[in-house]
């Protein structure tokens, strides 16, 4: 399967953790997604342990209230037994399958399964060892850059290094997105900035139409969007993901839209989500980049004089325990002593190591 074409939009269904810890549930999502005519199943696969300090705190989901982040992100966890189950089921629907690898272990174990096609979510833009692993295999390679900015992906595409097809997605990391937040001109900006790869776009507003019409119109050939059997489940993802009506509507409008560009007709665009131009971190972004862009953390309490090493460091988000240094760093402080006790689940930052 050629997955990036130039004449035709790839619709990715993200089901993500929308399957609520039901195999049953994620089956109806990809049969959701074949009835709608999407191309794309897509989940995710990630260790709750590999992403978050157990102490990360507190996150405030779209539908309104706090959650505990890391006990939320455990139980959305998808189980390796489900993954040739919903590979054996995409392929009786003629979709295509994708995962969402969010760490390190969690690549190693889709990659057992002989994926076709790798993405790496908008919150791992700084684990640069997970760019590297996934250029290491040469697969077609999505990733989204909500929150982000130029210096984020160009160094994310230097780490990744690989002779595959990829797919810079565009996308803003608020759930919902505000309309006025889209800022779809900014694909504009990454055609310029990076010729090379494939644009997309993630859209995480609540309309199924306006903004993934836009991106087509300004040329993304692959757009994706959060999907649910009910918006009124309980899960944290629902809320804001398009239900079977809207996502059928939304496939329509694309393929509408895709076939007005390939015949030269004009496009309505709504003015409000094209925006600006500059790709950079906005406003609402700001505390979502702290909460969740990945930083070096420890992994267990380390003594004072104890030597740096990957058992006891890890790359983690640190939710509202703060940042640590950009993962960037790591080689370099690996065989390093520490200079003082350093608790397990600390943010490993400058001034502890200069303390």
């Amino acid at each position: 399967m050629k997955w990036f074409k130039d004449d035709r939009v790839l619709i990715v269904g993200e089901c993500g953790i929308n399957h609520d810890g039901s195999l049953d549930q994620a089956l109806r999502l990809i049969d959701l997604c074949a009835d709608s005519g999407c191309d794309v199943a897509k989940f995710q696969i990630f260790k709750a342990r590999e992403m978050y300090p157990r102490d990360a705190g507190q996150y405030r989901i779209a539908k309104g209230g706090t959650v505990d982040i890391y006990k939320t992100v455990e139980s959305m966890e998808t189980p390796e037994e489900w993954i040739p189950i919903l590979m054996r089921h995409s392929k009786e629907r003629d979709l295509g399958f994708l995962m969402t690898p969010g760490d390190m272990e969690s690549m190693e174990v889709y990659l057992k399964y002989n994926p076709e096609i790798l993405k790496v979510s908008s919150y791992e833009i700084s684990h640069l060892e997970l760019f590297k692993a996934a250029g290491a295999t040469n697969l077609p390679f999505i990733f989204s850059t909500a929150s982000s900015c130029l210096g984020d992906i160009e160094e994310a595409l230097a780490s990744h290094g690989g002779s595959g097809e990829v797919c810079v997605m565009h996308c803003n990391g608020k759930y919902p997105t505000d309309p006025e937040m889209v800022n779809m001109n900014v694909l504009r900006t990454l055609k310029l900035a990076f010729p090379s790869t494939v644009l997309g776009f993630s859209d995480h507003t609540t309309d199924p139409i306006e903004a993934p019409v836009a991106a087509v119109a300004l040329g993304a050939r692959v757009v994706e969007k959060h999907i649910t059997l009910n918006k009124n489940l309980p899960g944290p993802d629902h809320s804001f993901a398009v239900d079977p009506e809207e996502l059928k509507r939304m496939v329509t409008a694309i393929r509408e839209t895709e076939n007005k560009v390939r015949i030269g007709e004009k496009v309505d665009i709504s003015p409000r989500v094209l925006g600006e131009t500059v790709k950079k971190t906005q406003t609402k972004e700001e505390y979502l980049r702290r909460f969740a862009f990945r930083s070096i953390f420890s992994r267990m309490a380390i003594s004072e004089g104890e030597v740096f090493s990957r058992e006891n460091l890890a790359i983690l988000r640190g939710g509202e325990k703060g940042t640590g240094l950009h993962p960037r760093y790591l080689e370099a402080l690996l065989g390093k002593r520490a200079p003082v006790n350093i608790g397990c689940g600390e943010a490993i930052t400058l001034d502890r190591l200069l303390s």
